[in-house]
């Protein structure tokens, strides 16, 4: 099964370091991308998106999957809850109305504000939800158009929660990704404590090796295929800890665990971070954030004591000089509501 991360909240990955940590990391990358019924591509592909579907490095994911797929009509129904939830919830409309004071502030020309409505593809939802959009005066729909316009902000919540789940139903092992950090935020807390549970919030800060923004993408998928052995015992020793996070029977065995996992975690990036360099891949040191369920009864009544006084579980700085690596990491396990 590939390890798929599927970008939000847009069509299009923005040429940058996110592609290149993400092709590195994960065995593809994908977005959501319309199809028709003939199963054509409903959008114009950048050449970079074209090159990695040729090489098997991207996948687009179809909308229609959850939200015609036969065996996914109750997924579709909580993801239309949620939605309607967040978009109706006050914090939302003061980040939209904070928004839309900027944009009155800097004096922009209307048809610059009307630029900025986004457009989803009327494969990419149901007609509830548009005309309870419409009736908020979110949405229009221009005739004989399969282009929906939603407000700018409405698009990118609605492309964010889409993500989550389209990944739940996908056929692969598949996470999600943004550099969009305002949407995680949308997407990753609850509208309402009491309506959420905690799960444990997995930093490694200034620590995994990316490649440079002057590295070529063909440069990334031959070290791929070249250090494949590398690569996964460096997933592997990151994977197998998120798993031990998940599984703990208190805060005592995390930190454990924790500590215990500092030096495979220094060990795995001085020996990815030596085949990059004898690959003559320039690199610099990213953050890496995953949030993990908690499976354990007991953690989890010490997430939600935690996550209450606002106090982190585990933060432990890494001095990565000793491996010959000028910079400070750290590992961090804090709590948020899900």
């Amino acid at each position: 099964m590939n390890r798929t991360i599927l970008y939000y909240p847009t069509i299009d990955i923005p040429r940058s370091s996110w592609l290149k940590h993400a092709l590195l990391y994960w065995d593809e990358v994908s977005s959501i991308i319309p199809s028709s019924y003939d199963d054509n591509i409903l959008y114009d592909l950048s050449p970079d998106i074209q090159y990695l579907i040729e090489e098997e490095q991207f996948r687009p994911i179809q909308p229609e999957t959850l939200i015609s797929g036969a065996n996914n009509w109750e997924k579709f129904q909580e993801f239309q809850n949620e939605f309607r939830e967040v978009v109706q919830n006050p914090h939302f409309e003061r980040f939209r109305n904070r928004n839309l004071h900027s944009i009155n502030n800097h004096r922009i020309h209307q048809n610059k504000v009307e630029q900025k409505k986004g457009r989803i593809h009327r494969n990419k939802t149901s007609d509830g939800l548009f005309h309870f959009l419409e009736d908020l005066g979110l949405a229009t729909r221009e005739e004989n158009d399969e282009w929906l316009k939603f407000e700018h902000n409405t698009a990118l919540l609605y492309m964010s929660l889409l993500a989550k789940y389209l990944a739940e139903v996908d056929s692969e092992q598949t996470t999600i990704g943004t550099d969009f950090f305002a949407y995680e935020k949308f997407n990753f807390n609850s509208t309402r404590k009491n309506a959420g549970f905690p799960v444990v919030s997995f930093d490694l800060n200034n620590i995994l090796p990316t490649p440079n923004e002057n590295v070529s993408l063909e440069q990334i998928i031959n070290f791929k295929r070249q250090r494949a052995d590398n690569l996964r015992h460096f997933k592997k020793t990151i994977s197998d800890f998120q798993n031990q996070i998940s599984k703990s029977e208190s805060n005592a065995e995390l930190k454990e665990s924790a500590i215990n996992f500092q030096e495979d975690l220094i060990n795995g990036v001085q020996d990815l971070t030596a085949v990059l360099r004898d690959s003559n891949i320039e690199n610099t040191l990213k953050t890496f954030r995953s949030l993990i369920d908690i499976k354990s009864p007991t953690l989890w009544t010490a997430a939600g004591t935690i996550l209450n006084s606002h106090l982190d579980f585990v933060h432990l700085p890494i001095n990565l000089t000793t491996i010959g690596i000028p910079a400070m990491a750290a590992l961090e396990l804090s709590t948020k509501f899900y």
